[in-house]
């Protein structure tokens, strides 16, 4: 039966590895009706078919030319892509010091010749029943662990912009904080917010403003892509921007090509006096010391937001002590 029949059939696949025709052809006639069986006459030879066809189940002799049982599977074992393939070795060196030395390269099995059939298929459905399970409990493990950093994203994210949630922002706010004081570094925070964002709703609903802040969102996450940059959702139509080892200069220049950004949206805003969806933003920036935690970032960066909105607002402010 060719692999791809196999598979249909839900045969498990064997390789049995042996330099000796006649005992390939004992295993194949006792294995054939129950498994889909491959075979290889030379080590070198084994190692390349499990490696192109991954079996379930690998059936090796010891005692072969150029390179013996022993040597084979520790190549296997050391291989990260072969390694979980369970080997058994099959051969006539019975004594429990050829056993103790084939476990310990890591077969998980060890069978004398002369062959007896029954204990062979007994043993290879065993040892596949066991692989099945742990393939099984390794998909599952992995599909967990892919499950749980979905599901850790999503707590850390903003539902509607899809930006970093409050929690979020708290969290990094915080870790870049206490890194740059360690480091010596400067840190600033933007703050922004969308101008008369409730008119906006009142006139043209909450749909509508729900797509003007996910516009707004997707500039912003656009707008700040370098590695450490923290772009959150803060609250309502407000947003910030946390950019570590950037002075509160440079903050101002990002700050005021994200404010022309939105403008060259052109969103319509009948009850804004410039006629479009604007944004107002505060930036405080600082080389950091002991002396500039959580709490004096965010006041400061508010205060100059706040400079912003008194003084016509669609603007940047940038906190100047």
């Amino acid at each position: 039966m060719s692999m791809e029949g196999a598979e249909e059939a839900g045969k498990g696949r064997i390789l049995i590895v042996d330099d000796t025709t006649a005992n390939i052809e004992i295993l194949y006639q006792i294995l054939k009706g129950e498994f889909d069986v491959l075979f290889a006459k030379s080590g070198a030879d084994g190692i390349r078919m499990v490696r192109e066809h991954s079996p379930d189940l690998v059936l090796l002799d010891i005692m072969m030319p150029d390179m013996d049982g022993y040597q084979v599977c520790r190549v296997l074992k050391q291989d990260p892509a072969t390694a979980q393939i369970p080997v058994v070795f099959v051969t006539a060196m019975g004594n429990d010091e050829d056993e103790t030395r084939g476990l310990e390269e890591g077969a998980i099995d060890y069978l004398t010749k002369p062959i007896r059939p029954a204990i062979v298929v007994a043993r290879v459905r065993n040892h596949l029943e066991l692989k099945h399970r742990g393939d099984l409990l390794e998909k599952l493990s992995s599909e967990l662990t892919r499950k749980n950093a979905e599901l850790e994203q999503l707590a850390r994210q903003d539902g509607l912009t899809g930006v970093a949630n409050r929690r979020h922002f708290d969290e990094s706010l915080r870790s870049e904080i206490q890194r740059a004081a360690r480091n010596g570094r400067n840190l600033s925070l933007i703050m922004c917010d969308i101008d008369h964002f409730k008119k906006f709703n009142d006139l043209y609903g909450h749909f509508a403003g729900d797509k003007c802040l996910q516009l707004v969102g997707e500039l912003l996450r656009k707008s700040f892509k370098r590695a450490g940059e923290v772009v959150a959702r803060y609250g309502g139509e407000e947003f910030a921007v946390i950019l570590p080892d950037t002075s509160a200069e440079l903050a101002g220049h990002l700050a005021e090509r994200l404010r022309l950004e939105l403008l060259a949206q052109a969103l319509p805003h009948a009850d804004s006096e410039f006629g479009m969806v604007t944004m107002s933003l505060g930036v405080a920036g600082v080389l950091v010391t002991r002396e500039h935690d959580q709490e004096w970032f965010i006041t400061c960066a508010d205060d100059a937001l706040y400079r912003s909105k008194a003084a016509g607002r669609n603007r940047v402010t940038v906190w100047d002590q």
